[in-house]
């Protein structure tokens, strides 16, 4: 069977398919700026939780914006920016220490 053959199969429905469902492509949290690989010697990007999801912030926001750590959440236990969102949690990435994303304190 090929692949075309597939897509006709009972019990799917093409109408269904909604694109405000589909989320918005990453990008940075301050100047929502498409991401891109940088050079390798360059300055990554950083993978941060601000108001309890998972953001990015780009290496040019890194350098024009000198306080854009201050808008990033903060682990309870260690106090680090060092936070990753995954499957409704809040892992801090210095200390382990796990938080559920409704005991993240907001901005």
């Amino acid at each position: 069977m090929s692949c075309l053959a597939s897509w006709g199969a009972p019990g799917v429905s093409f109408g269904s398919v909604r694109t405000d469902d589909v989320p918005p492509k990453p990008g940075c949290l301050l100047c929502g700026r498409a991401t891109y690989d940088p050079d390798k010697r360059a300055t990554p990007w950083v993978r941060a939780v601000a108001g309890g999801r998972q953001v990015l912030v780009c290496p040019q926001c890194q350098v024009d914006v000198p306080a854009w750590a201050d808008r990033l959440d903060r682990c309870e236990r260690c106090e680090s920016t060092r936070l990753s969102a995954m499957l409704g949690q809040i892992v801090c990435r210095a200390c382990g220490h796990t938080a559920g994303t409704g005991d993240v304190p907001a901005l």
